[in-house]
């Protein structure tokens, strides 16, 4: 089943068109280097320690442009494992940009890494996911 992006995300916290309290993000395919990418700025009331954007929003993220890279290439997954490595923080209002690449893709399986740098290059954070095929 080929899922329609329009229509079936529209209450998506992370990319629905129609859900007013979400991040409403637009997710880029770059084919050149086969990666998909975000960018945003995380507000306020996304903080954890004072000034500092809470892990799980940076996780949410991490795995999200994953999950797009898949849909993009018509694979029907879902996450199966995820592990995140945490390097700096990342600030409320500071502008981060999300990248996933697959790593490797077996039968049902489909291995991927994503990262999340800033506007300087420098790595944030990083991701390693395991997504099963539905």
């Amino acid at each position: 089943m080929k899922l329609d992006y329009s229509e079936d995300y529209r209450e998506c916290f992370v990319c629905g068109s129609e859900n007013s309290q979400g991040l409403n993000l637009t997710f880029v395919y770059e084919d050149t280097r086969d990666e998909m990418y975000t960018r945003c700025r995380f507000a306020r009331h996304m903080q954890g320690y004072a000034g500092i954007v809470h892990g799980g929003f940076i996780s949410m993220l991490l795995d999200e442009v994953m999950a797009k890279l898949c849909l993009q290439k018509a694979i029907q997954a879902v996450t199966g494992r995820l592990e995140i490595k945490f390097n700096k923080p990342v600030y409320v209002e500071e502008e981060v940009e999300f990248r996933a690449k697959f790593e490797d893709i077996q039968k049902k399986k489909v291995l991927l890494s994503a990262r999340c740098i800033d506007v300087n290059g420098s790595q944030r954070a990083r991701a390693h996911g395991l997504f099963i095929c539905v």
